[in-house]
């Protein structure tokens, strides 16, 4: 061999350093366990530790077998990993012993994702179960690939010091399992057992405390199989259980909550429970068995064990799995589903801290089940349905949220959101990230939760935004406390925000798209009551290319309640006003015809609207005579629960020429009235009533058919005209692209203010 060849092996023999920082959701899920086991089984020296960038790993070795660690990380990362990008640099090689895990104490801002609170997985589950393990029947039990995340997190990066689990110095046992590599609770930030870890115990109503774990489970399955109302506090906060199976029981938590029709949703122990529930397709089981654990919306099995009440008039029924051990043991113990839904009165914010939880729950529940482990910021389940075979969020929480946003932004910013569904979004450092829900802010309680969940922020990612962006309503409490933040306030047009929120979500922002946005209500460029929108949306600018033809809210908001007011101004404008009359108001007496007359032209008490949410709340009460509304988008839930899928007539919306466009309604009402008189059932009329609308959607979109079409607005949560929408499109070769994990609602409306305020 040539001393030139000699040369070069040695060269290529000679051990390199390389750098690797991982951004995305990467901490909290055990990636750090899992690198430290590929570069030790590759024989590389070097180090990997969470930093407010991300994970950042060295690896020094041959330079084969530093390809190797290269080539094969991504693959080597847990399954819940979600690296959002990657860099890559070589380093000096500092001689490195051996490959170990690094504690980082970085005080810069946070550009990584925090990590999300994970579902308990089976490993700790079957643990849970199997007698003469040390964590038999241990309630808290969790693993590097499950526990709490988020809602526990005190400091990034993530590390257990940080975390409320500092409060539970490990023992012996937990110790050696940390330390030990071939262990899964290898570096799990989270363990612990019954020994060292968080405890249980329970509290009647009377006061009585019951400290032992299984005699607190006993005393909560008992009042549960009793028909009581039990708080447990979870995850992210408290819950209130009852048993799904007694329609008394279900009565008592509604009379008590203060939620008389609005859906709750339905935990069950196990997979196959679910099944015996509800219909589920291969998406929703997945969405229902995955870490995140959300609510999932699905089609509902009549005839099950579930009591009609928890789903009134609705066809759909959000279910649940076990979040936790604690739950799963409960769930076990009582042997049926249970009702699970947010520990708090209805309209207030989530409950979490168990002095404050047996105070304000105090009037609803039997018996609270709590737990030592510090809730440090509430978060509330998620919820999600499957539309279009993709999972759409309706409700962004634990599991979830935070979620990082593929925005590019060099600014520091902050959105607010909107007055219902409130979320806000922020960007700083190149990193953008949308809020878990926080619930409508039109009360001081949820005010006051919302400010405390921004100054948290604040200090969990350590930032300080430069500018604000919120709603253009004046009314708004988002847009009132806007100026109250910063000086540099951005207002944007609703819709619009609702449009970016979409075009954010499919990587649309540097194109031209025809964002169809309906919903309830948002204010307009001309002062008026918008929802029914089609804008044409580029660079940040947008056109309004057509819209609902416009109607009156006799009575302003007192119409979302009551929207019998809205069916007689529909009814007025077709010139039917005299069937006003047979539309019973809430005490059974016919509606006051000319009260509705004398307020309908006064723009004081009678604003305009093209709101397609309103539209539909008033063809609702003409199609199932339901007069009141208890929840936000209650008639038009029953109207898609009621549709006939079978029919295939459709109600005709006709396009009036000009700028922007019309979408007329009064053929349709017409010809609803017609098929009243005919006496054509309800749920045909339904139907009809979703075709028409889809095919008035399509038909504007043909208008501009090289544009991408994009659904928005909380109207396409329906799956049913969501559906319709793009199975018309696709016959029009159109692009149509549903919702996402962005919620369509006014949840995500934060992630499409932050786009647009501080997006490049």
């Amino acid at each position: 061999m040539s001393v030139s060849s000699q040369r070069e092996k040695r060269e290529l023999a000679a051990p390199v350093a390389t750098k690797i920082v991982l951004q995305g959701r990467v901490q909290g899920i055990g990636a750090r366990p899992a690198i430290y086991r590929l570069a030790t089984c590759l024989d590389l020296a070097g180090e990997v530790r969470n930093t407010v960038r991300g994970v950042e790993i060295v690896v020094e070795g041959l330079p084969l077998q530093v390809e190797q660690f290269l080539h094969q990380l991504r693959s080597a990362l847990p399954i819940a990993a979600e690296v959002m990008q990657e860099a890559c640099c070589d380093v000096p090689v500092s001689n490195l012993r051996q490959f170990s895990i690094i504690k980082d104490a970085d005080d810069d801002a946070i550009v990584t994702s925090a990590p999300v609170d994970v579902a308990v997985c089976a490993d700790c589950l079957a643990e849970v179960w199997r007698p003469g393990t040390r964590r038999y029947r241990y309630a808290l039990n969790s693993c590097a690939s499950c526990g709490p995340r988020y809602s526990i997190i005190r400091r990034m990066p993530f590390e257990r010091d940080q975390t409320a689990m500092a409060d539970f110095p490990l023992c012996d046992d937990c110790l050696v399992e940390y330390r030990n590599v071939d262990d899964r609770r290898f570096h799990a930030q989270t363990i612990s057992c019954p020994q060292c870890g968080p405890r249980l115990w329970g509290v009647t109503a009377d006061g009585k405390m019951q400290q032992d774990q299984e005699a607190a489970f006993e005393l909560a399955a008992l009042s549960l199989l009793r028909g009581e109302v039990v708080a447990l506090k979870g995850v992210g906060g408290y819950q209130l259980l009852v048993d799904a199976t007694n329609r008394q029981a279900v009565a008592q938590l509604r009379q008590r909550k203060g939620r008389p029709s609005k859906p709750l949703a339905v935990m069950a122990p196990a997979k196959a429970d679910a099944h015996r529930i509800a219909h589920i397709d291969a998406v929703e089981r997945n969405a229902l068995t995955s870490s995140a654990n959300p609510i999932v919306l699905l089609k509902a099995k009549r005839g099950s064990e579930i009591v009609d009440a928890v789903y009134p008039g609705l066809d759909t029924i959000g279910v649940l799995l076990p979040t936790t051990p604690l739950h799963a043991l409960l769930l076990e113990r009582v042997g049926r589903p249970l009702v699970c839904t947010s520990g708090n009165r209805e309209g207030a914010p989530l409950a979490f801290d168990v002095a404050a939880a047996e105070t304000e729950l105090a009037d609803i529940c039997d018996l609270w089940l709590h737990h030592n482990r510090p809730i440090v910021r509430p978060i509330d389940d998620s919820v999600v349905r499957v539309i279009g075979g993709k999972v759409v969020a309706l409700r962004l929480a634990r599991g979830l949220a935070p979620l990082r946003l593929e925005l590019k932004s060099s600014a520091s910013g902050l959105a607010l959101g909107g007055e219902m569904k409130s979320a806000a979004a922020f960007c700083h450092h190149g990193s953008a990230v949308l809020g878990p829900h926080v619930g409508d802010v039109s009360n001081l309680a949820t005010q006051q939760r919302y400010r405390w969940h921004l100054a948290d922020w604040e200090t969990l990612y350590r930032f300080s935004p430069h500018g604000v962006a919120c709603d253009q309503h004046p009314g708004y409490f988002t847009s009132r406390m806007a100026a109250e933040v910063r000086s540099n306030v951005q207002p944007l047009q609703h819709h619009h925000a609702h449009a970016a929120a979409a075009m954010l979500q499919h990587a649309f922002l540097d194109q031209e798209v025809l964002a169809v946005v309906w919903d309830g209500t948002g204010y307009g460029s001309d002062q008026s009551i918008w929802g029914g929108e089609f804008l044409q949306v580029a660079d940040k600018q947008f056109q309004r290319f057509a819209h609902l033809r416009s109607f009156v809210l006799p009575g302003g908001e007192a119409a979302i309640r009551e929207p019998w007011r809205i069916a007689a101004a529909l009814l007025e404008q077709v010139g039917c006003g005299e069937l006003l009359a047979r539309i019973p108001t809430e005490d059974r007496k016919p509606a006051p015809v000319a009260m509705i007359r004398q307020i309908a032209g006064n723009r004081t008490f009678s604003p305009v609207t093209t709101s397609a949410g309103r539209l539909l709340d008033g063809l609702a009460t003409l199609i199932l005579q339901r007069t009141h509304s208890e929840y936000e988008g209650e008639l038009p839930m029953r109207l898609e629960a009621c549709a006939d899928r079978d029919e295939r007539d459709s109600y005709e919306l006709a396009i009036e020429e000009g700028q922007p466009l019309q979408l007329d309604w009064r053929p349709l009402v017409r010809r609803l009235i017609a098929d009243i008189r005919a006496d054509v059932t309800p749920p045909r009329m339904a139907m009809r009533v979703q075709r028409g609308l889809a095919a008035a959607i399509v038909d504007v979109c043909r208008r501009r058919p090289e544009l991408p079409v994009l659904l928005a607005g909380g109207v396409f949560q329906n799956r049913l005209l969501g559906e319709l929408v793009a199975e018309m499109a696709a016959d029009e070769a159109l692009s149509v692209y549903l919702p996402g994990i962005i919620p369509p609602g006014d949840g995500g409306l934060a992630a499409g203010q932050l786009a647009l305020a501080f997006g490049e």
